[in-house]
């Protein structure tokens, strides 16, 4: 079973991170559109997924497994939302700092 977590944590780490990497690229790249809908999907699916290897979990382990997963899921998902949002706001707001420096005052 912790084969099964290390496979999916990873897996999820790798959706997350490069959801981040494409929001980064937008930013910096100064592009308008969907403004955060890359790391909202990036989470759902990794949340969608990780009920999947709850369920799992639960099925090879019992139901302490089960909810320990979906606890311990839920904390990641949290942190993860809260770690990576709050690094894109501070790139974003950098940016729009710099922009503001460069333009002319009126």
């Amino acid at each position: 079973m912790v084969l099964l977590l290390i496979i999916s944590l990873t897996l999820s780490l790798v959706l997350l991170l490069g959801a981040a990497a494409m929001e980064r690229a937008a930013i910096l790249g100064r592009i308008n559109g969907a403004n955060g809908l890359t790391i909202l999907v990036a989470l759902v699916v990794s949340a969608a997924a990780s009920l999947v290897v709850a369920v799992l979990a639960g099925w090879i382990g019992g139901w302490s497994a089960l909810l320990a997963v979906l606890a311990g899921s839920a904390l990641y998902h949290w942190g993860m939302a809260k770690l990576l949002l709050g690094g894109l706001q501070a790139i974003a707001s950098r940016i729009a700092a710099a922009d503001r420096a460069k333009s002319p005052s009126r």
